[in-house]
């Protein structure tokens, strides 16, 4: 009975190795099958403009602004006129929520 609970032990000791000795590189072990999923959706700069440009002109309280919008690779610069500190916060909140946006270089000054 005690060789009987020793080899026991030994195949159990065993298996733990193995077991442990499979997982210790598991990104090699992954199956040919598997691809890399698509990076997230990838926005054009004139798809940016034209979804600032309408969330600036749907928001009445910037319809007396004069505000000019640039995009490059996602990068988007506000210059332009506002009548008060408001005004450039929310064109700011605006920008920033568009999708694609990576940056926003607001230059937005208040009219004296």
């Amino acid at each position: 009975m005690q060789i009987f609970l020793k080899l026991f032990t030994s195949v159990l000791l065993l298996i733990g190795i193995f077991l442990l000795a499979g997982c210790e590189n598991y990104a090699e072990k992954t199956h040919p099958s598997w691809v890399t999923p698509p990076p997230g959706m990838v926005y054009d700069d004139s798809t940016i403009f034209a979804r600032v440009t309408l969330a600036i002109q749907s928001d009445p309280v910037l319809q007396d602004t004069n505000i000019e919008i640039k995009v490059n690779e996602g990068h988007v610069t506000l210059t332009g006129v506002a009548r008060n500190e408001d005004q450039i916060t929310r064109t700011n909140m605006h920008t920033w929520i568009v999708d694609g946006v990576k940056n926003v270089d607001n230059q937005v000054i208040v009219k004296k």
